[in-house]
């Protein structure tokens, strides 16, 4: 019974992160490439296609658009023409709320990387829990008690694009040697990806 555990348990953990894979990229593919199942339909010859070269072939397209406007916007007259349609976008009631917050997105995420500076380990929200966070700024905020206070987004599990940003005494903020992309795994993971010892990653306050 114990070799049979032992070789279930090896089993699923061989099995299923090959799975979660499969999973997320049949997902993907599935959900992009119906965005372009109906530009199927006109053509008859297109419309008797299976299902799956369906929705592979709308992926390939999506990445096609996606790959045009990169190109577009990159040049004097894309720029120029996202420029007037960003102003437009921010100045529309209610869209421009939408707007802004996902356009600030995309842009940490996928333009300025270096808006995430360092991880770091905060007692937070309280006493006797600590949490990893992301330092967003190198200034330093002056307190009304003398003190002075840096930025720090703590981003959720599995889900790092949503979080809360608090302003944190720079005396309470401890630095780590882990890098962005580790603080990331941390915390997407929910602490199954982590440095070997992670206290050691800990330097001491000056």
């Amino acid at each position: 019974m114990k070799e049979l555990r032992h070789y279930f348990l090896t089993g699923v953990a061989t099995v299923l992160p090959l799975s979660v894979t499969v999973f997320v990229f049949w997902f993907i593919i599935v959900r992009l490439g119906n965005l372009f199942r109906p530009l199927f339909r006109v053509h008859p010859w297109l419309s008797h296609l299976p299902d799956w070269v369906a929705a592979f072939a709308g992926f390939l397209l999506f990445l096609i658009v996606v790959l045009l406007a990169g190109w577009i916007a990159s040049g004097i007259i894309g720029r120029l023409t996202l420029g007037w349609l960003d102003r437009v976008l921010r100045r529309v009631p209610i869209v421009k709320s939408i707007y802004s917050s996902a356009r600030q997105l995309t842009d940490a995420v996928f333009v300025d990387r270096s808006s995430l500076r360092r991880t770091v380990i905060v007692e937070y929200p309280r006493h006797g829990l600590f949490a990893i966070g992301f330092l967003t700024s190198d200034d330093r905020i002056p307190l009304a008690d003398g003190r002075r206070a840096m930025f720090v987004f703590f981003p959720t599990a599995p889900n790092p694009t949503s979080g809360w940003l608090a302003l944190i005494p720079e005396s309470d903020i401890t630095e780590t040697s882990m890098n962005i992309e580790e603080g990331l795994k941390l915390v997407v993971s929910g602490g199954v990806i982590r440095p070997t010892d992670i206290g050691t990653l800990v330097r001491p306050k000056p």
